[in-house]
């Protein structure tokens, strides 16, 4: 009795021994910080340096860097000067509204930043769903942020906040034909023709016309010369609204109605500005990721679509045009939560996807091919 009683006792002992020992090392862990030696420092006023913002890591001191960035660990194709401010002691990265555009983040995103500006910028980490990581050796800051906050981006097509209207110049464009007839008996004739376009650039404006030139030739005089130009006109991209304007002697553009040649001005929406992914209808397919999710869309068991999303609301909006009736989405969370449900697809002609827009407008009055005016009323 009495040594069954010992051994128990000892048994008890160790094990609290243990215990304690694991809480001191957890403690001793969780405590760890980097400290700096201060005598070290060859200054007089030494004990007033303030080395806190080194004691912890992915942290830049105060001032502008450049470097480059990733999105969701994608990368951005522009080289980014970046602005480290101090806030509550540490320092942190803020981005000005321009430096938001050119990552990608969307209009809503910019317009809340531009409300809580710090000294012409904003330090992005105040949202509670975005993180970011700096790596000092390569001078690379990674951003996570959720999906549905970013815009689209596609590697074979270039966002409009990125386009390059090109220097300004001119050029001519041309299509020369000459004949020389010489029979046995009469006169000599020769002909010269020439038709194309020209046109100038100046920013994102482009002026444009098409020309028609003919020149004859009798025995060396000449006998008669034409030069026309069919049509004058001057265009320029919009891209904020996906639309391109149009000024002067152009032809109506409609899906519906019969195409007339007209002198006026014509605002019409340009698929062609949109990524070739977001052109024709697709549904788009929204919902919140509590972790680092899989999301995967299939159709009779056959997978279309799978992207892995940050935490945070996510949006596809990039699914196929073609695709018809019932789709099956699968949100896969890292912890193995899943969820599950449908969205229907149908289309129908001239529908469009979320968010966007299909118009053609136009004012003027009809004229025939050449600029010369008919009688018929102004239109709009």
């Amino acid at each position: 009795m009495y040594k069954k009683l010992k051994l128990t006792t000892i048994s008890e002992l160790i094990k609290n021994i243990y215990c304690s020992l694991s809480v001191l090392i957890i403690g001793c862990a969780s405590a760890y910080a980097v400290e700096f030696n201060k005598d070290l420092i060859e200054a007089e006023d030494r004990e007033n340096v303030n080395l806190s913002q080194f004691e912890t890591d992915g942290q830049l001191p105060v001032g502008k860097y450049s470097l480059n960035a990733l999105i969701n660990n994608k990368r951005t194709p522009i080289h980014l000067d970046l602005q480290w401010v101090l806030i509550d002691n540490q320092t942190a990265v803020c981005l000005t509204p321009e430096q938001l555009t050119l990552l990608g983040f969307t209009d809503e995103i910019i317009e809340e930043a531009q409300q809580n500006l710090i000294d012409g910028c904003y330090p992005i980490e105040k949202e509670k769903q975005i993180t970011t990581y700096l790596d000092k050796g390569k001078m690379q800051l990674s951003i996570s942020a959720p999906q549905a906050w970013l815009k689209y981006k596609d590697a074979n097509w270039t966002p409009p906040e990125l386009w390059d209207h090109g220097i300004a110049g001119a050029f001519l464009d041309y299509n020369l034909y000459a004949s020389h007839y010489a029979p046995h008996q009469g006169d000599n004739s020769q002909n010269i023709s020439s038709y194309g376009q020209a046109g100038v650039n100046l920013g994102a404006w482009r002026l444009r016309t098409d020309y028609q030139y003919d020149q004859s030739f009798n025995n060396g005089k000449s006998q008669a010369n034409n030069l026309d130009f069919p049509r004058i006109y001057l265009f320029r991209p919009i891209p904020a609204i996906n639309a391109k304007l149009t000024i002067g002697q152009y032809d109506t553009e409609s899906s519906i109605f019969d195409s007339f040649h007209f002198s006026g001005v014509s605002l019409k929406s340009d698929e062609n500005m949109l990524p070739p992914d977001l052109r024709g209808y697709a549904p788009q397919i929204t919902g919140v990721a509590q972790t680092n999710a899989k999301v995967t869309v299939s159709q009779n068991n056959r997978i279309i679509y799978q992207e892995n999303v940050p935490p945070g609301p996510f949006a596809i909006t990039n699914l196929f045009n073609t695709l018809q009736g019932q789709l099956d989405v699968k949100v896969e969370e890292e912890d193995g939560q899943v969820t599950q449900w449908q969205v229907a697809s149908n289309s129908i002609p001239y529908l469009t996807r979320k968010g966007q827009i299909r118009y053609t407008t136009a004012m003027g009055k009809p004229t025939s091919v050449g600029g010369d005016s008919l009688q018929q009323p102004f239109f709009w």
